[in-house]
Protein backbone atom coordinates (compact mmCIF):
# COMPACT_ATOMS: atom_id res chain seq x y z
CA UNK A 1 0.00 0.00 0.00
CA UNK A 2 1.69 3.22 1.18
CA UNK A 3 5.41 3.60 0.53
CA UNK A 4 7.29 6.58 2.02
CA UNK A 5 10.31 5.89 -0.21
CA UNK A 6 8.55 6.87 -3.43
CA UNK A 7 10.90 9.79 -4.33
CA UNK A 8 8.43 11.31 -6.78
CA UNK A 9 9.31 14.97 -7.41
CA UNK A 10 6.70 17.55 -6.34
CA UNK A 11 5.99 18.76 -9.93
CA UNK A 12 5.14 15.19 -10.93
CA UNK A 13 2.86 14.78 -7.89
CA UNK A 14 1.06 18.01 -8.85
CA UNK A 15 0.65 16.74 -12.42
CA UNK A 16 -0.91 13.52 -11.09
CA UNK A 17 -3.37 15.61 -9.04
CA UNK A 18 -4.34 17.59 -12.13
CA UNK A 19 -4.74 14.68 -14.54
CA UNK A 20 -5.98 11.69 -12.52
CA UNK A 21 -9.23 11.12 -10.67
CA UNK A 22 -8.16 7.88 -8.90
CA UNK A 23 -5.04 8.35 -6.78
CA UNK A 24 -3.54 5.61 -4.63
CA UNK A 25 -0.65 5.30 -2.19
CA UNK A 26 1.09 8.61 -2.87
CA UNK A 27 2.90 10.83 -0.37
CA UNK A 28 1.97 14.52 -0.52
CA UNK A 29 3.41 15.25 2.95
CA UNK A 30 4.37 18.83 3.69
CA UNK A 31 3.11 20.20 0.37
CA UNK A 32 1.10 23.42 0.09
CA UNK A 33 -2.19 23.51 -1.78
CA UNK A 34 -3.49 27.08 -2.22
CA UNK A 35 -6.90 27.06 -3.94
CA UNK A 36 -6.30 23.48 -5.19
CA UNK A 37 -9.29 21.52 -6.46
CA UNK A 38 -9.63 17.97 -5.15
CA UNK A 39 -13.31 18.00 -6.13
CA UNK A 40 -14.66 14.66 -7.35
CA UNK A 41 -11.34 12.83 -6.93
CA UNK A 42 -10.86 9.50 -5.13
CA UNK A 43 -7.87 8.89 -2.85
CA UNK A 44 -6.86 5.63 -1.20
CA UNK A 45 -3.93 5.22 1.19
CA UNK A 46 -2.42 8.66 0.53
CA UNK A 47 -0.45 10.74 3.00
CA UNK A 48 -0.96 14.49 3.40
CA UNK A 49 0.76 14.77 6.80
CA UNK A 50 1.84 18.34 7.54
CA UNK A 51 0.31 19.63 4.30
CA UNK A 52 -1.23 23.09 4.12
CA UNK A 53 -4.58 23.60 2.38
CA UNK A 54 -5.77 27.18 1.84
CA UNK A 55 -9.22 27.66 0.30
CA UNK A 56 -8.97 24.22 -1.32
CA UNK A 57 -12.09 22.60 -2.77
CA UNK A 58 -12.70 19.00 -1.67
CA UNK A 59 -16.42 18.95 -2.55
CA UNK A 60 -17.64 15.56 -3.68
CA UNK A 61 -14.27 13.87 -3.10
CA UNK A 62 -13.67 10.43 -1.55
CA UNK A 63 -10.84 9.45 0.82
CA UNK A 64 -10.11 6.01 2.28
CA UNK A 65 -7.33 5.33 4.80
CA UNK A 66 -5.62 8.67 4.21
CA UNK A 67 -3.42 10.59 6.65
CA UNK A 68 -3.80 14.32 7.35
CA UNK A 69 -1.82 14.35 10.61
CA UNK A 70 -0.70 17.87 11.62
CA UNK A 71 -2.15 19.29 8.38
CA UNK A 72 -3.53 22.84 8.23
CA UNK A 73 -6.90 23.59 6.61
CA UNK A 74 -7.91 27.25 6.15
CA UNK A 75 -11.18 28.20 4.48
CA UNK A 76 -11.61 24.87 2.71
CA UNK A 77 -14.80 23.66 1.10
CA UNK A 78 -15.29 20.04 2.15
CA UNK A 79 -19.01 19.65 1.45
CA UNK A 80 -20.42 16.31 0.34
CA UNK A 81 -17.13 14.52 1.00
CA UNK A 82 -16.86 10.83 1.84
CA UNK A 83 -13.89 10.41 4.18
CA UNK A 84 -13.57 7.07 5.96
CA UNK A 85 -10.92 5.37 8.09
CA UNK A 86 -8.71 8.48 7.84
CA UNK A 87 -6.62 10.39 10.35
CA UNK A 88 -6.64 14.13 11.05
CA UNK A 89 -4.74 13.86 14.36
CA UNK A 90 -3.31 17.19 15.45
CA UNK A 91 -4.68 19.04 12.41
CA UNK A 92 -5.61 22.73 12.54
CA UNK A 93 -8.96 23.43 10.89
CA UNK A 94 -10.23 27.00 10.51
CA UNK A 95 -13.23 28.31 8.60
CA UNK A 96 -13.95 25.00 6.85
CA UNK A 97 -17.29 23.64 5.67
CA UNK A 98 -17.83 19.86 6.03
CA UNK A 99 -21.63 20.02 5.53
CA UNK A 100 -23.46 16.96 4.17
CA UNK A 101 -20.42 14.70 4.48
CA UNK A 102 -19.81 11.07 5.42
CA UNK A 103 -17.01 11.17 8.01
CA UNK A 104 -17.07 7.60 9.28
CA UNK A 105 -14.48 5.95 11.54
CA UNK A 106 -12.19 8.99 11.35
CA UNK A 107 -9.60 10.13 13.89
CA UNK A 108 -9.90 13.83 14.77
CA UNK A 109 -7.91 13.42 18.00
CA UNK A 110 -6.08 16.53 19.14
CA UNK A 111 -7.43 18.79 16.39
CA UNK A 112 -7.83 22.51 16.88
CA UNK A 113 -11.01 23.43 15.02
CA UNK A 114 -12.53 26.90 14.88
CA UNK A 115 -15.32 28.64 12.98
CA UNK A 116 -16.11 25.47 11.04
CA UNK A 117 -19.26 23.46 10.36
CA UNK A 118 -19.96 19.74 10.24
CA UNK A 119 -23.74 20.30 9.92
CA UNK A 120 -25.92 17.57 8.39
CA UNK A 121 -23.00 15.09 8.39
CA UNK A 122 -22.63 11.49 9.52
CA UNK A 123 -19.69 11.13 11.91
CA UNK A 124 -20.44 7.56 13.01
CA UNK A 125 -17.71 6.04 15.20
CA UNK A 126 -15.25 8.92 14.79
CA UNK A 127 -13.08 10.28 17.63
CA UNK A 128 -12.41 13.79 18.97
CA UNK A 129 -10.15 13.04 21.95
CA UNK A 130 -8.38 16.05 23.49
CA UNK A 131 -9.64 18.25 20.67
CA UNK A 132 -10.32 21.98 20.85
CA UNK A 133 -13.62 23.01 19.29
CA UNK A 134 -14.28 26.75 19.07
CA UNK A 135 -17.41 28.11 17.38
CA UNK A 136 -17.77 24.82 15.51
CA UNK A 137 -21.21 23.46 14.68
CA UNK A 138 -22.36 19.83 14.64
CA UNK A 139 -26.04 20.57 13.97
CA UNK A 140 -28.34 17.81 12.73
CA UNK A 141 -25.47 15.29 12.69
CA UNK A 142 -25.37 11.57 13.30
CA UNK A 143 -23.07 11.28 16.32
CA UNK A 144 -23.71 7.62 17.09
CA UNK A 145 -20.63 6.15 18.79
CA UNK A 146 -18.66 9.38 18.29
CA UNK A 147 -16.18 9.83 21.13
CA UNK A 148 -15.80 13.36 22.53
CA UNK A 149 -13.37 12.72 25.37
CA UNK A 150 -11.73 15.57 27.28
CA UNK A 151 -12.59 18.09 24.58
CA UNK A 152 -12.12 21.83 25.02
CA UNK A 153 -15.42 23.26 23.80
CA UNK A 154 -16.09 26.97 23.43
CA UNK A 155 -19.33 28.22 21.89
CA UNK A 156 -19.90 25.15 19.69
CA UNK A 157 -23.36 23.84 18.82
CA UNK A 158 -24.70 20.28 18.76
CA UNK A 159 -28.33 21.32 18.12
CA UNK A 160 -30.63 18.62 16.69
CA UNK A 161 -27.86 15.98 16.78
CA UNK A 162 -28.22 12.66 18.58
CA UNK A 163 -25.80 13.56 21.39
CA UNK A 164 -27.25 10.83 23.63
CA UNK A 165 -25.76 8.24 21.29
CA UNK A 166 -22.33 9.91 21.41
CA UNK A 167 -19.84 9.36 24.23
CA UNK A 168 -18.80 12.48 26.15
CA UNK A 169 -16.43 12.47 29.10
CA UNK A 170 -17.90 13.74 32.34
CA UNK A 171 -18.44 17.49 32.18
CA UNK A 172 -18.09 17.69 28.40
CA UNK A 173 -21.74 16.97 27.58
CA UNK A 174 -23.33 19.68 25.40
CA UNK A 175 -26.22 21.63 26.86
Amino acid sequence: MFNTDQNIPEPELRAILETQNEIQSLDFSGMEFPEQSFSGKRFTGCCFAGAKFTEADFSGSRFRMCFFDEAVFNGCRMTNTDIQFSCFAGAKISGCDFRNSELLHDNFNGIVCENSTFNDSDLYNSRFVLSTLTKTTFENCNLKKVLFFRIFNSDSSFKYSNTREAVFSEGDEPE
